[in-house]
């Protein structure tokens, strides 16, 4: 009983923690109907749908191709392609956008190397998709390439012993197999679109996320901005549902076929070139540019850089990825412990209601966590930096999707035979879980921890609206260098953002390589 008491005592707490501010979003939400004044949903609705189109075709034609290229081809410097088309992830769109406005634009550093180059304007939708495009394909690269290894792979051979050619293999058996897996991972892209601040508000697109920002922030239009927020929540949760159900609730690895073999289609010189530089065009414009010209930039802007700024940017990054990280990881815990030992179903469907925080974007939780932190304030006045703490909330309720599905992917190595046998010998659940389950998933918690604080560093709009005066992370710190035209100055704060991440990211995916990653014929 004290046990059932003590799950129930955790559930409400989390529950009041991470989902009230969603509930606040809705109920003003649904309350501001009628009330907003400054509201332009229809141009700000218009202006993300233009966008979310764009990128869909772009990311459609990156991400399909490459995925059937590095999986199912052999060509030279393949296996250092494979690595580095997951790398884009680790450059928020808005770095990639300062980038290109640097060189492209009139005045940029391509006039220094084309002389006759006067510049073009790049600040327009269509740019803007297709940088958000460079920067989110992998989303849609890595589920159609586990869909293919672990779906098609079976089919496409026998289909091969048939005498079907490649191009006959690719659109008759793996487009059409893999379709779960391009539409779960266009959906999981669009949500981090319809979530971007940083590309739209510097490229002046109007987009429901810079309405939502702009109705706070410069008019002080809340029932607008509510209203706003809402029609987002309602997009995403549709996004969320959709991806669940491309995905069948089920991980994309499938143990099953794990001794199938498959060859790779050899090819000639002529098509091996071919293949080569397209493989190579998204790395070379979603990774490679932004981080070598940030690069360029340090070196030439060295002896420039305010390094009072970048270590006060840094150590605040830091403590606040240490924070989120540590909150995550606690939540996850509790959530999972909730979870393993109830009977009940409903634990399971909460979990999902937390894990759909990442799909919301961060403008709409630092909304309503704004509102929240209002209203404790006019009962706790005297607490220091309750506006620290609400931003420690805020990404929490944002990232906590990460620590854990990290700890579950831990968790279900642990057999239920564990849960049973400690049963039997009179172990409460709560001694079985904390003493001897925890332990052995620690590694889990840990990777769950590390992507959770680098995540934290390159988090834009959540920051931006709920930091407390003075705090600067190194993405505010880029966002108002860039804001001034000094994306210079703000050069070592993007190389270091963009090398967590990488970091980050490769280790995850190498370690999803060896789950899915099946034998392959010699």
């Amino acid at each position: 009983m004290n046990n059932s008491y003590f799950k129930l005592l955790i559930f409400f707490f989390i529950s009041i923690l991470l989902l009230s501010p969603i509930m606040i979003i809705i109920i003003n939400g649904l309350s501001s109907i009628g009330s907003a004044q400054n509201l332009y949903t229809s141009r700000y609705l218009l202006g993300s749908s233009k966008i979310v189109l764009l990128v869909s075709i772009f990311i459609l034609i990156i991400s399909v191709p490459l995925a059937w290229f590095n999986t199912m081809t052999d060509y030279p410097g393949r296996k250092i392609i494979q690595i580095l088309s997951i790398l884009p992830l680790g450059v928020p769109a808005y770095i990639s956008a300062y980038t290109y406005a640097e060189l492209l634009e009139p005045g940029g550093y391509l006039k220094y190397v084309f002389i006759s180059y006067d510049g073009i304007s790049i600040r327009n939708s269509f740019f803007g998709s297709l940088i958000l495009s460079f920067a989110v394909f992998p989303y849609v690269y890595v589920l159609t390439r586990i869909a293919i290894i672990n779906f098609s792979a079976r089919y496409i051979e026998a289909a091969k012993t048939m005498g079907k050619s490649s191009y006959q293999c690719f659109i008759k058996i793996c487009i059409p197999m893999a379709i779960p897996g391009i539409a779960a991972g266009l959906a999981l892209a669009l949500m981090e679109t319809l979530n971007d601040y940083g590309v739209a508000d510097f490229f002046g697109l109007q987009t429901l996320t810079v309405g939502v920002f702009h109705n706070i922030s410069i008019i002080n239009d809340i029932p607008s901005a509510y209203l706003l927020s809402l029609v987002i929540l309602l997009i995403m949760v549709f996004l969320y549902v959709f991806e669940v159900k491309m995905r069948g609730d089920k991980k994309f690895h499938n143990s099953a076929y794990e001794h199938i073999q498959w060859s790779r289609y050899q090819l000639g010189f002529s098509k091996a070139v071919f293949v080569l530089l397209f493989v190579s065009i998204p790395i070379i414009f979603g990774y490679l540019i932004p981080l070598l010209f940030t690069l360029f930039l340090l070196i030439q802007n060295f002896y420039q850089i305010n390094f009072d700024n970048y270590f006060s940017s840094l150590s605040n990054s830091l403590f606040l990825g240490v924070a989120v990280g540590l909150g995550c990881a606690c939540f996850s815990i509790l959530i999972n412990y909730i979870s393993r030992f109830s009977k009940s179903k409903f634990f399971s469907f909460y979990k999902k209601i937390i894990n759909m925080g990442y799909a919301l974007p961060g403008v709409v939780i630092a909304l309503g966590v704004l509102i929240l932190i209002n209203k404790i304030t006019l009962f706790a006045s005297h607490l220091f930096s309750i506006s620290l703490f609400g931003l420690i909330i805020a990404l929490t309720i944002r990232l906590i999707a990460l620590s854990n599905n990290s700890l579950e992917s831990g968790l279900d190595k642990i057999p239920r035979s564990i849960d049973d046998a400690s049963r039997m010998i009179g172990r409460r659940p709560s001694t079985t879980y904390f003493r001897i389950i925890i332990p052995q998933i620690k590694l889990s918690i840990l990777a769950g921890f590390f992507l959770v604080l680098v995540d934290t560093m390159k988090e834009l709009p959540i920051t931006l609206l709920l930091r407390p005066f003075n705090f600067d992370t190194l993405a505010t710190s880029l966002y108002e260098y860039s804001s001034d035209e000094l994306f210079e100055l703000g050069a070592l704060h993007a190389f270091t953002i963009i090398i967590s991440l990488s970091i980050a990211i490769y280790f995850f995916d190498s370690f999803l390589e060896k789950k899915i990653v099946l034998k392959e014929k010699k």
